[in-house]
């Protein structure tokens, strides 16, 4: 990869796309590495006209990247905003095979029911790694859907809910999707349908996701707490990209790396869950595809996020993201139902 910018945390000889804000005004900007800003959005008002045809509009915006005059403030004088409104958000379940069997191995709930009684944690990640390992040979892609209610900038703070604790994290390598994907798509033809790349982090409570009283077991609303999906800061072309297997997802909590790990390493590639994707539900401009996040989440290092923690993530070319973890305010309000129920209902 080429030399990394520090102003931006961009590659030299590339250039993002951001949503940014001055005063009450928000508007679409190419950004440059040094950090300079071009106001494009008298051409390209919104995410359709960017998004829609992007092999057009990328030749466009290169051409733009290389002769405009910037604003003459710099990103950093911007609020940044979430690089898209309102997509469709497409998570990939499982996605990385080491964090898969850590997660399988020591989030509790439901992944606990495999493991044989007197099984060490050494000879269960074991087991779930060779299930993991085969899913990549015979299995398929698994995808859920995130609320755009959850969707915010790389830089807002993360507000932690007032039920449950196990606040965790989870950095991952984001597909911002093109205009025109038809239904049934090849995965070797997918890559025309991927318009960019961004930062993407997927945060859950782990009270909230495991359900007893249910033989759904899992409860995939857990996932969508206000501010727990963050995206941004920019959507880094992936004309810019010969392949992946440069960039590294980082993430930090308070200074501390807990995720470090090539971004590549997946057990299905973009191309494969857009083409799964495709076959499911319609592809639209400016939608996120989340691809999974690789090992070194809460749970694996007995750790969860808590008010007053700052957490930062990387991926070399796409920026970085900085986050303030906050208590909820609830002016007062208190929940009605609170934490599923440990126990499951006894039998008839």
């Amino acid at each position: 990869m080429a030399e990394i910018d520090p102003t931006t945390g961009l590659a030299v000889g590339t250039f993002g796309l951001a949503r940014l804000k001055e005063a009450s005004r928000v508007f679409h900007a190419l950004v440059r590495p040094d950090g300079d800003v071009v106001d494009i959005s008298n051409d390209y008002p919104d995410q359709d006209a960017i998004y829609g045809d992007w092999d057009r509009t990328f030749e466009q915006l290169s051409h733009v990247a290389g002769t405009t005059r910037a604003t003459g403030t710099p990103v950093s004088d911007y609020e940044i905003c979430a690089p898209v409104v309102r997509p469709q958000i497409f998570c990939a379940g499982s996605n990385y095979a080491q964090h898969a069997a850590e997660m399988y191995t020591f989030n509790e709930g439901h992944y606990q029911t495999d493991r044989r009684d007197g099984e060490s944690d050494g000879d269960f990640y074991e087991r779930n790694l060779e299930f993991v390992t085969k899913r990549r040979a015979k299995g398929m892609p698994f995808i859920w859907l995130a609320s755009h209610g959850s969707l915010v900038g790389p830089e807002d703070d993360v507000v932690l809910p007032q039920v449950g604790h196990g606040h965790d994290w989870e950095a991952e390598l984001t597909v911002v999707i093109a205009g025109g994907a038809p239904r049934y798509l090849d995965p070797a033809e997918a890559a025309n349908y991927i318009a960019g790349y961004t930062i993407g982090n997927d945060m859950h409570t782990t009270e909230l996701f495991t359900r007893h009283d249910t033989k759904w077991n899992a409860d995939w609303i857990a996932k969508q707490q206000p501010t727990f999906k963050q995206a941004g800061p920019f959507v880094v072309p992936r004309q810019f990209f010969a392949d992946r297997t440069e960039l590294v997802i980082q993430l930090d909590v308070n200074g501390e790396s807990k995720q470090d790990w090539p971004a590549d390493d997946m057990i299905f590639s973009p191309e494969e869950y857009l083409s799964y994707a495709s076959e499911r539900l319609p592809l639209l401009p400016g939608d996120l595809l989340m691809m999974g996040s690789p090992p070194g989440n809460g749970a694996f290092h007995s750790q969860f996020l808590k008010a007053g923690d700052v957490m930062d993530i990387r991926i070399s070319g796409l920026g970085a993201q900085h986050h303030r973890l906050v208590a909820e305010e609830t002016l007062g309000r208190t929940p009605f139902y609170g934490l599923p129920p440990i126990d499951p209902p006894a039998s008839k």
